[in-house]
């Protein structure tokens, strides 16, 4: 799967275009032409435009929905939030909490459970499907500017904290760790690649949140 973006700005609210394309592993991993120096770059208004070549170093997490109605039952946000007042009352400022320590990770993932930080949590269905009932569409894809910050120190890998600061002190604000695709998101958002579960080819949904 292949996410392009373009660069420019398009409509009166200065939205991103996006395209979702699908390859065959095998044909892109047989390919006798492949790109060996990159396109020129187009003048560009921001920096974050264009994203900075990095390498990526997946991890295998377990996700946990938001803590907010219409995500999670009234009665387990109330657990929740008695275990987030006892973890403030002994840990004090570097207490974890669940949004931002043990639900979402910040940054680049594939699959599990959209974060709602801007939004509040929201239906995403597929507007293709013939159907009376919408089809619910699942998250395949989030894209993060930053990959860390206090909020969520808990996900800062160690080798990537200054070592003789504790908790929240330690995430280190250097910009090729925090951010290091240099991209941006709407408002410093996540953007969201929704997709149908029953029919792959309709159309995708973006959202921003």
């Amino acid at each position: 799967m292949q996410l392009f973006r373009c660069p420019r700005a398009h409509r009166p609210h200065l939205e991103r275009a996006y395209l979702l394309r699908w390859r065959c592993a095998v044909d892109a991993e047989r390919a006798e032409r492949l790109l060996t120096e990159p396109p020129g770059v187009p003048l560009l208004r921001w920096d974050d435009e264009l994203p900075e070549a990095c390498v990526l170093h997946p991890e295998e997490v377990d996700t946990y929905p938001w803590a907010e109605e219409d995500a999670l039952p009234a009665p387990l946000i109330a657990l929740i939030d008695a275990w987030e007042d006892a973890q403030a009352a002994e840990l004090g400022p570097d207490a974890p909490t669940y949004q931002g320590d043990l639900s979402i990770p910040p940054g680049w993932r594939v699959g599990g459970c959209p974060g709602w930080a801007s939004t509040g949590p929201m239906a995403v269905d597929c507007t293709s499907c013939a159907t009376p009932t919408p089809t619910p569409m699942r998250l395949l894809l989030t894209a993060g500017g930053d990959e860390a910050d206090a909020g969520s120190h808990s996900w800062m890998p160690l080798e990537d904290r200054d070592p003789p600061q504790r908790g929240r002190a330690s995430v280190l604000s250097d910009p090729s760790l925090t951010r290091p695709t240099r991209l941006r998101f709407g408002r410093d958002r996540d953007l969201h690649v929704f997709t149908c579960p029953t029919a792959p080819e309709h159309p995708p949904r973006w959202v921003l949140a």
